[in-house]
């Protein structure tokens, strides 16, 4: 059984997140090379930034993706891909603490790098 795969993608244009309809890749660069999303027809990649789904939910069932923020007990973590280790983790802001990617299960979704970029500033000591 293969590992189900999802993404969602953030317009740096219209500023505003979609779940793509589909997604091509250029095999030689190994990159996003278009991208579909509801009611419009292909567009350069360059116009989205793609996140991953990291195939968790937090406490109430929502999908979690890279760049979402989560708030575990008091603290804002930030969901994030670390090329070192090859697997997602929680960086917390303002901080350099660290949890593992599995406690997003124990915690909620408060928002995401893109549409709550305030959350940063909220969080921060």
């Amino acid at each position: 059984m293969l590992k189900e795969i999802k993404f969602r993608v953030w317009d740096k244009v219209r500023l505003k997140m979609f779940k793509p309809q589909a997604i091509t890749f250029d095999t030689q660069m190994q990159a996003p090379f278009a991208i579909s999303i509801p009611g419009r027809s292909w567009e350069p990649a360059e116009k989205f930034e793609l996140l991953q789904w990291t195939g968790l939910f937090d406490a109430n069932e929502t999908d979690v993706y890279e760049g979402d923020f989560m708030k575990i007990s008091s603290a804002i973590y930030k969901v994030i891909w670390n090329k070192s280790i090859g697997s997602f983790e929680l960086v917390e802001i303002g901080s350099s603490l660290n949890r593992k990617i599995s406690d997003v299960e124990i915690g909620d979704i408060v928002g995401n790098q893109y549409q709550n970029a305030d959350l940063l500033q909220i969080a921060a000591p």
